[in-house]
């Protein structure tokens, strides 16, 4: 291993062991958007190491994530549960935990190649519940502040999504939804990023994590261009795309606190 490869996946390790840890209760609206907005996150990364765990080499960081994410999901649907301002909000949320069920039943059961196209169906199932949730959440408030912590938190799904259709690619799906799937969340992020950039809402330090932010990406755009099967593409991949989750996971939260002050 050469050095710098070496520099990349201790500073990769030092990443992921910083994502932060659901919090209690939710207090404000800010903040109830944020959690919503993890939720389709964690959607992604949860199918993202389910498929983790199908390679020998990466299986037991995979078994990690894949724990820790359920644990998250489940506290946080109970948090936004109990937040809900509205009946039309808590009954999406009765629908998520629902279709939650159905989805740990399959990430609980051993990975199987056959099922990755099941795995991919009820991921995004969950995906589509939790980002109406989030939309709802958002619409509580006219501020601007609220369409930038939904827009920036949903950019951590979006690196997830794409680790999750590149590892799905090497178990066998279908090449053409992978191109589509992936192409259409590639150009989403950069749009999203230079709507970011440019918000007179985003700080001088909400703009530093967003160049960082960038810089992730760039690393997470070479590693999906690998189109190699190797278990050492799909660590590459699985890395860059946690790295780039914990800096938008800080961007959002900048946002998300910039909300409550107003």
């Amino acid at each position: 291993m050469t050095m710098n490869r070496r520099s990349t996946l201790l500073a990769g390790l030092t990443l992921m062991a910083a994502l932060p840890q659901a919090q209690a209760r939710i207090a404000q609206l800010g903040e109830a958007i944020d959690k919503a907005g993890a939720q389709r996150m964690l959607s992604q990364r949860m199918g993202k190491a389910w498929l983790g765990q199908l390679q020998p080499e990466l299986a037991p960081r995979a078994r990690q994530v894949l724990e820790d994410s359920a644990e998250r999901f489940e506290r946080q649907l109970n948090d936004l549960l109990a937040f809900s301002p509205s009946p039309e909000i808590t009954g999406s949320y009765k629908a998520l935990r629902s279709r939650f069920g159905d989805y740990r039943s399959l990430l609980l059961a051993a990975p199987v190649r056959g099922q990755v196209d099941e795995l991919l169906k009820r991921s995004s199932e969950v995906l589509s519940l939790a980002h109406l949730a989030t939309t709802q959440l958002q619409e509580r408030s006219s501020a601007a502040a609220a369409r930038l912590v939904n827009l920036s938190g949903r950019q951590r799904m979006l690196s997830q999504r794409l680790a999750l259709y590149f590892l799905a690619r090497q178990q066998g799906a279908r090449a053409d939804l992978v191109k589509r799937e992936t192409t259409k969340a590639g150009a989403e992020f950069e749009l999203a990023m230079r709507t970011l950039n440019t918000a007179d809402e985003a700080t001088p330090a909400i703009r530093a994590n967003l160049e960082l932010a960038q810089g992730q990406w760039v690393f997470l755009q070479n590693a999906l261009g690998n189109d190699s099967q190797s278990a050492q593409a799909a660590s590459d991949v699985f890395l860059a795309s946690e790295n780039l989750l914990v800096v938008m996971e800080t961007v959002t939260g900048q946002f998300a606190r910039q909300l409550s002050q107003t």
